[in-house]
């Protein structure tokens, strides 16, 4: 499952800073270097690009090594933002994120393969907790869905083979096996099914 990572968040929160002294000097289009203010160099640049007048919507660039970094889409005076993460060396997207006010992660984290495909998909709702978790075959196909509420796997798991056809479904509940639990082949012909009580098997 994909780790929230409070370094996401300060990095957030820095690049907010950076654009919020951008937006104050009324540029439409200006860099930002901020070797002056980081011991060591750190060789990382920002580029804002307002879309409005009033500078409430836009896209942020920042850029290591002039190779591009993070790019942030805000709108609605800082209301919503998507995020995007590169790889420097290979210009791959390696990640997208929906954000509210730079602090709180809401909708849709994805990461991808090296082919671009998404790999793994973490939602959450409008307060910022996950409620569903996908994971994907580098080939595209669903891997796997889990359905969760107050942090714990709770509603239907699906499992899926790498070809498509169904592999495992089941009911979580408070991150427990509950109920029936149906198993099936590569053909996504069903095997076997358990019957589960708080996550132990029962006849």
């Amino acid at each position: 499952m994909i780790t929230k990572s409070a370094c996401l968040v300060a990095a957030i929160l820095v690049i907010s800073c950076h654009l919020s002294k951008a937006q104050d000097e009324g540029n439409t289009l200006s860099k930002v270097d901020d070797s002056a203010i980081a011991k060591p160099k750190s060789n990382l640049t920002y580029e804002y690009q307002y879309l409005n007048d009033d500078h409430t919507e836009g896209i942020e660039k920042s850029f290591l090594f002039g190779k591009l970094k993070t790019e942030i889409h805000f709108k609605e005076k800082g209301k919503f933002q998507a995020a995007k993460s590169y790889d420097t060396k290979t210009g791959r997207l390696l990640k997208t994120d929906t954000i509210v006010n730079f602090n709180r992660l809401v909708g849709t984290t994805t990461t991808y393969y090296a082919n671009g495909k998404p790999k793994e998909m973490e939602h959450r709702d409008t307060s910022g907790v996950v409620d569903q978790y996908s994971a994907f075959f580098q080939g595209g196909n669903k891997r796997i869905v889990i359905h969760y509420k107050n942090g714990k796997r709770n509603g239907l798991l699906t499992e899926y083979n790498p070809n498509g056809t169904l592999k495992e479904t089941g009911t979580y509940v408070n991150d427990k096996r509950e109920g029936v639990f149906k198993f099936y082949d590569v053909r996504g012909q069903l095997i076997t099914t358990r019957k589960f009580r708080a996550d132990k098997v029962v006849k």
